[in-house]
């Protein structure tokens, strides 16, 4: 999936890229896909590709249920008990050692609202690092689809400069997420035709921060270059430099907010307090549902505490999305898709453009009216209105004759109870 950072065997470059273009294509969204409708137990009974992967992989967690089996055996071996029956017939709990539910369920409610305010807190910095990220890719099919048309098929060779420097833009501020390019990551820029030998070691010299900055100013420098050559060999307007010079402006926003946001996690006061709090509920848990012998509580315990620390694990996880973890952005098949649509928009001829269109606009007829229906997107999978399928279902399984007598009794769907005959035939 990570097409980008792999090395291309020479001997098999065209097809192993050719299979990289086309998983990118089909994992564009990334993540494990799963069904929606899928039954409840199915899901529940799910392990793989799952938090409770994590969860289990955590020795705290496994620490807490030997704590609740220790408690357990206590608890049955009569080292936590006066000897003494309850009102319920269980044995009696030494009040030294005795916690009330109603006590415990404070703690619980209050560590409860602390975890779900972290989980919304990431998620909702999930989903804006998602946009964001999304948008620095899809402004640069924007500004090539721009530079192309507004610098024209002669001046061709400045679209491709400009282009340039804007993708290795991109490529960097990937490779920087983690405050450091590597050697086989300039290597990769350098075999991928997006630096040259001079650009790489001139932007070697400078800070993370400053390469994707001034890459995103030499290829304002070069459209500004090709935009002045347009304006004196093509009469293109010269008021269309601004458009252009705004998307790079734009492109450099967002790369700022991903920089920005990412570098904004919750406080680790917070976070700390809410681990503190996680660790004395469970451990309450593993206690109390210790004192008892029915089984049925070790049950109850484990489910819960896996819950809850799955959620913790879950909100740590959406809070870095750019790594490896299974909700992690797709970064090596977005960027492998995005380079395939840059060199498509780039270097795709337009059928018929050779003649500046003349030969499409003297054949050019308009669009049959007749043909345009609603079977044309019920057909390809969408959804219909009820109605629509009533009336396609009557369609199928009458005739001519059958359709009219079922329209005068209102078969058809009609919009009101008060439409008559006529209008109903008619229709």
């Amino acid at each position: 999936q990570d097409a980008t950072c792999n090395p291309v065997p020479c001997q098999h470059s065209s097809r192993w890229a050719h299979r990289a273009r086309v998983e990118a294509m089909a994992n564009y969204s990334g993540g494990f896909h799963y069904d929606p409708k899928a039954g409840y137990l199915c899901t529940c009974l799910r392990y793989r590709h799952t938090v409770i992967e994590h969860v289990f992989g955590r020795s705290t967690f496994w620490i807490f249920v030997v704590m609740h089996l220790l408690v357990k055996a206590a608890y049955v071996k009569g080292y936590l008990t006066t000897g003494k029956l309850d009102q319920s017939g269980a044995p009696q709990i030494n009040p030294v050692l005795y916690v009330s539910w109603s006590e415990m369920g404070i703690v619980s409610a209050i560590t409860t609202f602390f975890e779900v305010f972290y989980t919304n807190e990431c998620f909702k910095r999930y989903t804006h690092l998602y946009d964001t990220t999304r948008d620095i890719l899809g402004v640069s099919y924007e500004y090539v689809m721009e530079m192309r048309l507004v610098l024209g098929p002669d001046n061709h060779s400045y679209v491709r400069l400009a282009a340039r420097y804007l993708m290795a833009a991109v490529m960097l501020f990937f490779y920087e997420m983690d405050d450091e390019v590597k050697a086989h990551e300039w290597e990769q820029l350098l075999r991928l035709g997006l630096i040259k030998p001079e650009e790489k070691a001139a932007l070697m010299q400078m800070l993370p921060l400053e390469r994707t900055m001034i890459l995103v100013e030499w290829s304002g420098a070069v459209v500004c270059l090709g935009h002045e050559k347009a304006v004196k060999n093509n009469k293109c307007p010269p008021n269309l430099r601004k458009s252009l010079l705004d998307k790079l402006w734009k492109f450099r926003h967002l790369q700022q907010v991903v920089k920005d946001v990412g570098g904004l996690p919750v406080p680790f006061q917070y976070f700390h307090l809410l681990k503190m709090m996680i660790v004395v509920n469970v451990a309450l848990w593993a206690y109390n549902f210790g004192c008892s012998n029915s089984i049925i509580y070790t049950v109850i315990f484990l489910f819960t505490s896996a819950i809850f620390m799955g959620m913790m694990e879950l909100a740590s996880d959406l809070s870095d999305p750019f790594g490896d973890d299974e909700v992690d952005f797709p970064v090596g098949s977005w960027l492998t898709a995005w380079m395939t649509m840059m060199m498509t928009l780039m270097e795709t001829s337009f059928p018929g453009g050779n003649d500046n269109w003349e030969a499409l606009l003297a054949s050019e007829t308009g669009i049959d009216r007749n043909l345009i229906g609603i079977d044309i997107f019920t057909d390809c999978g969408f959804a219909d209105s009820p109605s629509r399928k009533n009336n396609h279902a009557l369609r199928a399984s009458s005739s001519d004759e059958e359709i009219a007598l079922k329209l005068d009794d209102g078969a058809w769907g009609s919009s009101s109870s008060d439409e008559d005959s006529e209008s109903k035939t008619r229709r």
